[in-house]
Parts: C-alpha cells; structure tokens; sequence
C-alpha cells in the first residue's frame, strides 16, 4: 500500500504580499508570479509560439505608434510588462501586450510603470492553461477597472498561427462589447484593422514570423 499523502502543507499560513514585500523579492522570483489582492499566483512560463506571437503584437503596435503625428499625445507598447491594478491590497496584471499613457516622471514606488487608470489596450494570448483567465477572469477585471480596449488572441490548438483576434470596447455600463472579430479562416484579410484606441493594420502573415 502505497503512503498516505502529506497535505500537512495545507495548514502552513500563506503570507499576504505588499508592495513592498513584492519590490524586494528577487527578479527571477517576481517574473515567475503575480500579486491578487496580496496572494501569490504562480504564473507558468509562455510557450515559444505564444512568445513569438506577443512580440510581433508588441513590434506592431510600436511601428503604429512611430507613424502618429509628433503632437499626438505619448503612449508606449510593451510586453510582459507589471499593471498596476491597487496598491493596497496589492494587485497588479502582466498583460501579454500593453499600450499605455506615457510615465514622464516616477510615481512612487511603482515608478515609471503603468497602473490600470493609465491603459489603453491589453491583449492576452490565450495559452492552454489561461483559456478561463482571459476568456472570462481577466474580461470581467480589465472592465472593472476602466480599461477601454481589450484584444483576444487565439491560436491553433492554442500553440499554432493566429486563428483568431476578438476586439473588445468597453461601454458605458462599464462592460465589453465586441467590435471586431477576425478569423483567419473566414479569409479575413488582416488580423488586426482599427483606428482605436490607435490606427494599426497587422497582417496574418506578421503575427507569423517566428513561428515553429
């Protein structure tokens, strides 16, 4: 017969994270999580394919932002870049793709970062293991903090192309409508066609380049 497990572990109390608790922890430990109202939630490593896929998001929308008239307002596009959702209880998101206001001057202890109230745009590459996260979880959390656009990217099998980006708009009501839908196998012929929150066209083709 084999062992009884030990679920021993189970009864050991789990700290409450602050931000100054998160600040402190080592990079290789902070890349590898994010904070929920002060608990810890481990995050399991992208793989390649979704890598690629947030990369050429991110390239895309920089090229975008490069192509605006000079006095169009500042705004920055990133990846894997920490959100600030609250400071207390500590909660920030880390947004395969963000496009945010620009941080001239830092702001406390989270820097020149972005908190919600300074975000456009997230996007999430659905993965295998976050298809409820960003289909419902982070769907109804980046509405309920004000953030106005909302893309989700599906991909073959979840590892493949790009099958598929929805577009959401926050309304009003404070929820998602959609805006756009486009499918790769509709023939659709960009994946990405919109003038806000800023003017870019992204073909299939780009989302492509580093694929396996």
């Amino acid at each position: 017969m084999s062992e009884a497990a030990d679920w021993s572990w189970l009864r050991t109390s789990i700290p409450v994270i602050d931000m100054a608790m998160y600040l402190d922890m080592p990079e290789d430990v902070s890349r590898t999580v994010e904070i929920h109202d002060g608990m810890i939630v481990h995050c399991e490593s992208a793989s390649p394919n979704h890598v690629a896929v947030s990369v050429n998001l991110q390239v895309a929308l920089r090229e975008a932002l490069a192509k605006r008239p000079a006095d169009a307002p500042c705004l920055r596009a990133s990846g894997e870049l920490d959100m600030l959702v609250s400071e207390v209880p500590f909660h920030y998101k880390r947004p395969d793709v963000i496009l945010y206001r620009c941080i001239e001057q830092p702001r406390g202890r989270w820097k020149t970062k972005p908190m919600a109230s300074d975000t456009l745009l997230v996007v999430e590459v659905v993965s295998p293991n976050t298809i409820t996260a960003d289909l419902v979880e982070k769907r109804g959390e980046y509405a309920h903090v004000g953030i106005p656009y909302y893309w989700i990217v599906r991909m073959v099998r979840e590892d493949g192309p790009v099958a598929s980006i929805e577009m959401l708009r926050l309304t009003t009501d404070g929820t998602y409508v959609r805006e756009g839908l486009s499918l790769r196998a509709r023939g659709d012929a960009l994946a990405v066609d919109v003038a806000d929150p800023i003017e870019v066209t992204i073909s299939w083709d780009r989302l492509d380049l580093g694929l396996d």
